[in-house]
């Protein structure tokens, strides 16, 4: 009787843990799927990426071409400047030409003033004395008829000629050469302009051969730009194979125990806790162990890696005798961390200067930790790829294409 009641004991609790564990394997596969669901649409977020940096791409083409025709513009500007400041400099010449032309013919003329006047000045002199001895013989006749003459003119061949005859004559000279000096002044005042025009031509000059220069770096830019747009694509490029590339290998060896996802420029490996340590540890199970070393190998083929091993957490404390080896989930969460960081480094040989590792507790949940199916969504390992930068000055791939 004993022995019966042992055995149906026995049997019900057979019956009762049969029951836990076919629950836990029903909720792992509904883990799964919906692991799987995300993945799915992430890829679709990614194709729609690449789509709007191909559009991206094109706009910058089109201003490329516009680019060109300003430059073409402004090349067409510059000769015409050109043109115009030959233009002007020939007439600038022959303007030189006119005032050292009339300088020489001032110069004879005063020289030819200077002559005649000499040569009025002595015949004012013989006129004097011819007119004086005249006025003594006037006088001496005045005398002896006892008469004073009139005046002190005397005809001369039909005319008369006195001294205001020959003030007047001084005066229209002196008038004719202040009038040529007027016409040396005006000149003065042309050659002034034109040395003013000389100036602002020059001036004009120095602003086309700043636009030359101008114009030199504005191509020099556009060829760095037109450099720059053909590595941003290659970037673009070499990005989207690698992505390709990871998730397809990924996937092929780990199905739905790894999900592999995409934020900007950043490639993230999410792996759920417990299907990579058991609950409260901080050691691989024989399963985690196989899973990293797959991992491991698929990083190990990546060039210019950049890693980071991030552990996650739910909100449930630490408690009972677990406290004393993880006080609170910022322990536990880095403690799974360095495990997976240092299993990485041992199994491949890979540099450990490309790697990190830091704990996050419950801080960055991905859903909310109202349920239970969250709180296995949270408890995860995040292994996020940074590609090597192309470029120094930009953060991410979507950045580099604009």
């Amino acid at each position: 009787m004993d022995t019966m009641k042992i055995m149906f004991v026995m049997l019900m609790c057979t019956t009762l843990i049969g029951c836990v564990t076919q629950q836990d394997h029903e909720r792992a596969v509904e883990e799964l799927e919906m692991t799987s669901q995300n993945s799915s649409q992430e890829v679709e977020r990614l194709q729609q990426l690449v789509e709007q940096e191909q559009v991206e791409v094109s706009q910058l083409e089109e201003e490329r071409q516009a680019f060109e025709e300003t430059l073409s513009a402004k090349d067409a500007t510059v000769v015409q400047l050109q043109k115009e400041k030959q233009a002007f400099e020939e007439a600038s010449s022959a303007k030189d030409t006119n005032v050292v032309q009339l300088q020489e013919a001032n110069k004879d003329l005063e020289a030819e003033i200077e002559v005649q006047e000499q040569i009025k000045e002595k015949n004012l002199e013989a006129f004097k004395k011819e007119l004086q001895a005249l006025y003594s013989q006037v006088a001496g006749l005045g005398e002896l008829s006892d008469a004073t003459p009139a005046n002190f003119s005397v005809d001369m061949d039909d005319g008369v000629v006195d001294f205001d005859d020959l003030a007047q004559a001084f005066r229209n000279v002196r008038s004719t050469l202040a009038s040529q000096m007027s016409d040396f002044s005006q000149l003065r005042a042309q050659n002034g302009q034109l040395e003013e025009e000389l100036q602002q031509l020059e001036a004009r000059l120095r602003h086309v051969e700043r636009l030359k220069k101008e114009l030199e770096q504005v191509r020099a830019a556009r060829e760095a730009q037109e450099a720059k747009l053909a590595k941003v694509r290659r970037e673009v490029q070499a990005v989207g194979r690698e992505i390709d590339r990871i998730t397809k290998a990924l996937e092929e060896k780990f199905g739905k125990s790894l999900v592999v996802t995409q934020h900007q420029d950043r490639l993230v490996l999410t792996m759920l806790g417990q299907v990579l340590f058991e609950s409260g540890k901080a050691q691989l199970t024989p399963l985690g162990l196989d899973i990293m070393k797959q991992v491991g190998e698929v990083l190990d083929t990546l060039p210019n890696k950049n890693i980071q091993v991030e552990g996650h957490t739910d909100n449930n404390p630490i408690y009972g005798r677990l406290q004393r080896q993880y006080p609170t989930n910022w322990e536990l969460s880095t403690a799974r961390a360095t495990t997976v960081l240092r299993f990485v480094i041992e199994q491949t040989g890979m540099n450990p200067k490309d790697f990190s590792a830091t704990g996050y507790a419950d801080t960055r949940p991905v859903v909310a930790n109202n349920s239970e199916e969250g709180r296995a969504q949270n408890r995860r390992v995040e292994i996020v790829l940074y590609p090597e930068r192309a470029l120094q000055d930009n953060n991410t791939v979507a950045a580099l294409a604009r």
